[in-house]
């Protein structure tokens, strides 16, 4: 690609290819980017690099394989602004270019932190070791090596959709979700008021109407929660649509769809329609032939990207990322809504109330070895 206008300065050319490159991993490893970019100005730094671009060294892997976790959080200004809403396990084969996305239900239990899986980030955010302690969560559970973390802040999706002029998504069923969250509802009582009370001994907070009626909190689920101002309802028709950044961020986080659109089967399909739509419309020549448009996105995911993959392995990721074909990525969702789902709804009264997910018979040596099974068995000519 030519160069348009006065030459950027250098450290301001890499940041902005290195937040593109980013922008690349979440879009499921852009074929193209690498020459259109012409990278091998940007990122041939000495000898080193050379070296590794030539000898296809330098990622970490285990048995030939590189491991990404792909995070998506709400971000600032929403309830739970670090709880990953959205988990996706890269496995790249470097030498087949085969790769596998496994996707991980934020409802899953996670022992070694005592809590669902979607919480690992936040825990260890706090720490500043949010991606760390993902990735070491997360590596425990499966049995595998993470090599590598990037957690994507959903406000910048949303810009960075607006960007390149929406998406076009082809929805394959019709669907109504009545539970969909507000932004900045999260906590409104919809004029209702809460209450302790005391019953057989024990005191427990309920929900009163006007009436005096009484719910107990513990007991309300989806179907019965009268909270009714803090939801919106969704509505999307079978068929082709164009979707701007708030739009597909509901198509993709929905959770309580009609039409079987409320499984974490049917929700993990919507974002891969959405990352794979994204990807496209990045690559559109209109995106890269747009200087505003590339910078804009850079300074839009800069702002919402935390990763610990170095400056030094960027090129690397984008060699490999060249040699991948979109017939060689498979795919893998972990749920409990299929007879052959290795997931079950674990028992409320072992976890608090809460709704988890664990292996069918509660062994997760089985679910690791299942993981391994996916990742490394050969694929189907």
């Amino acid at each position: 690609m030519r160069e348009i206008g006065v030459r950027p300065h250098p450290k301001k050319k890499t940041n902005i290819f290195k937040i593109f490159f980013l922008t690349f991993i979440l879009a499921i490893f852009t074929l193209a980017i690498f020459r259109l970019l012409n990278i091998e100005k940007l990122v041939l730094k000495g000898p080193k690099t050379v070296v590794q671009l030539i000898t296809n060294t330098g990622l970490n892997s285990y048995k030939g394989r590189t491991n990404l976790l792909v995070l998506g959080t709400s971000g600032s200004g929403h309830d739970g602004p670090d709880l990953s809403d959205t988990m996706i396990l890269a496995s790249i084969d470097k030498n087949d270019q085969d790769v596998l996305l496994i996707s991980i239900p934020r409802d899953l239990w996670a022992p070694d932190i005592g809590a669902k899986i979607n919480t690992a980030y936040a825990f260890g955010q706090a720490k500043g070791q949010g991606l760390k302690l993902a990735k070491d969560t997360l590596s425990r559970l499966l049995g595998i090596p993470i090599h590598y973390a990037i957690r994507v802040d959903f406000g910048g999706f949303v810009q960075a959709v607006d960007l390149v002029g929406g998406l076009d998504i082809d929805v394959e069923n019709s669907f109504v979700d009545s539970h969909y969250p507000i932004e900045g509802k999260e906590d409104d009582l919809c004029g209702l008021t809460l209450e302790t009370e005391e019953k057989d001994g024990a005191r427990q907070q309920v929900v009163k109407d006007a009436t005096g009626s009484a719910m107990p909190l513990d007991k309300i689920t989806p179907d019965n929660d009268p909270f009714t101002c803090r939801y919106e309802t969704l509505s999307f028709q079978k068929g082709q649509a164009h979707m701007d950044g708030t739009t597909a961020l509901k198509f993709v986080r929905s959770r309580y769809g009609t039409n079987n659109e409320g499984s974490d089967f049917a929700r993990s399909a919507r974002q891969h329609k959405v990352i794979l739509a994204f990807r496209q419309k990045v690559l559109s020549s209109q995106t890269l032939t747009s200087p505003k448009t590339i910078i804009d996105l850079a300074k839009t995911f800069g702002q919402s990207i935390d990763t610990d993959i170095t400056d030094e392995e960027i090129p690397l990721f984008v060699k490999l990322g060249t040699k991948i074909e979109p017939q060689n990525i498979r795919r893998v969702v972990l749920d409990a809504t299929r007879q052959e789902s290795v997931l079950e709804v674990g028992n409320l009264q072992d976890y608090a109330g809460q709704y988890v997910l664990v292996p069918k018979g509660g062994s997760w040596t089985d679910l690791g070895e299942f993981i391994q099974s996916e990742i490394f068995k050969l694929k189907e000519k």
